[in-house]
């Protein structure tokens, strides 16, 4: 009977070996002992590496071809071996090929397991526990055949020194009135930017990314609620005093040259900002951050994020599920991820109108995935007649790795702008 076994990715992986061999470290942990090979010419081309590398010695087809035990050197060996590297597409995927030859291992080695505990089960002298002890025991020695994780306490020391000093894993926001709070977002982490509607939680998202662009920072920005041509018009208007963003989406353009002015800067210096407004489920949103390797995915907002009509679970769990992926996909690609969020109702029927963290939306798997959690907070929206028009209000609810606390800022709807005071605000509504 044929066994599992795949000849062409034992092939194209010992050819990827003879064509670079600084990928053996990442292969040996997928690759214990040669008869991990089916085939017999591999298992022996195997040990003549592994040979070779214990003897510190280059590994390529001529160094294997000297090195070959001299009683298998048979021209058809010879032949096989020099035609190797042709077997490998790309080097790189070494590690992938080494994975697939060792699934087809363990498969053979699961088949002759299993036939073991069938005759155990046909002899009717064992009990159920003595079939059940032989089942558990070989489950556990095929899992134990899995290669583990590696970790090295001094590479994790040097990492955490060298990110104290040089703060690469700290993303400010751009605002040093909220990064004086939170010291910027962190790579690997998830800030939530929540507001009710009308409090500026999208405009704040957009100023943010703005703010990272002008640092060199590429960014991803998701647009579920609104198109990506009406989030551009916010941009235009903040990167031109002469042009409201009222005018702009009802079409008035009272001076053209402001207008070319504001669209050339833009495209000249906006080229690491990708916007989609047509991505409309998880999966295919993550293929773009993996194609695209931003610093900062801002998605706005997480819950109009679609999933499929089998997923009858409740809203807050499939939200729960997306927030825990969004964290495992940030430490993977070592990005940011901006999360916005709505308020629930429950603000709207309190006295007070400031956002406390039981008001976010789905709040328990949002809160707890979350390392940030900030609410905007616009009072003039609802209390025009007993405050200042340019007051906005940052809550930072939720900091786990620092403070909490409000911040006072400036917003000039106008211009989509947020500023960090409330007199940079009224200075700047000056020139409109």
């Amino acid at each position: 009977m044929i066994q599992p076994h795949d000849t062409d990715s034992e092939k194209a992986l010992l050819g990827s070996l003879l064509a670079d061999s600084s990928y053996l470290s990442q292969v040996k942990p997928w690759i214990p002992n040669s008869d991990v090979f089916y085939e017999d010419i591999n298992k022996n081309i195997w040990k003549t590496i592994i040979k070779l590398d214990n003897s510190d010695k280059n590994i390529d087809v001529v160094t294997l071809s000297s090195a070959y035990p001299s009683r298998k050197k048979r021209g058809d060996d010879m032949y096989y071996i020099t035609g190797l590297i042709d077997c490998s597409p790309s080097p790189a995927n070494a590690e992938a090929y080494a994975k697939i030859i060792h699934e087809q291992w363990l498969k053979r080695k699961l088949l002759i397991q299993t036939q073991r505990i069938q005759q155990l089960s046909e002899d009717n002298s064992n009990g159920v526990e003595v079939l059940l002890e032989e089942a558990h025991s070989t489950i556990g020695n095929l899992l134990n055949l899995r290669p583990g994780s590696s970790f090295s306490l001094k590479e994790l020391l040097l990492e955490t020194v060298e990110s104290i000093y040089d703060r690469r894993n700290l993303v400010p926001t751009g605002f040093e009135s909220v990064d004086g709070i939170i010291s910027g977002m962190t790579r690997g982490e998830l800030t939530i930017i929540a507001g009710r509607p009308g409090n500026g939680k999208t405009t704040l998202a957009a100023n943010i990314a703005r703010n990272l662009i002008k640092q060199d920072k590429k960014v991803i920005l998701v647009n579920r609620e609104m198109p990506n041509v009406e989030m551009m018009k916010k941009i235009i208007a903040m990167e031109t005093k002469e042009i409201s963003y009222r005018n702009l989406r009802h079409g008035i353009i009272d001076n053209r040259m402001a207008m070319d002015v504001a669209v050339s800067r833009i495209a000249d210096t906006f080229g690491n900002l990708y916007m989609f407004d047509d991505i409309r489920d998880v999966p295919s949103t993550f293929r773009e951050i993996k194609k695209i390797k931003p610093d900062v995915v801002i998605d706005d907002h997480v819950g109009l994020i679609e999933y499929p009509v089998s997923d009858r679970r409740d809203l807050r769990l499939k939200i729960g599920d997306t927030s825990r992926k969004y964290k495992w996909l940030a430490k993977a690609e070592n990005m940011s991820v901006v999360l916005v969020s709505q308020l629930n109702r429950n603000i709207e029927h309190r006295l007070d109108s400031i956002p406390r963290l039981s008001d976010l939306a789905e709040s328990g798997f949002l809160e707890q995935d979350a390392e940030i959690v900030m609410f905007t907070h616009y009072p003039w929206i609802t209390r025009y007649e007993d405050v200042d028009k340019y007051e906005f209000n940052i809550y930072v609810v939720k900091n786990r790795y620092g403070e909490t606390g409000r911040v006072q800022m400036g917003y000039v709807g106008d211009s989509c702008l947020v500023f960090d005071t409330l007199n940079d605000a009224k200075e700047h509504a000056k020139l409109l």
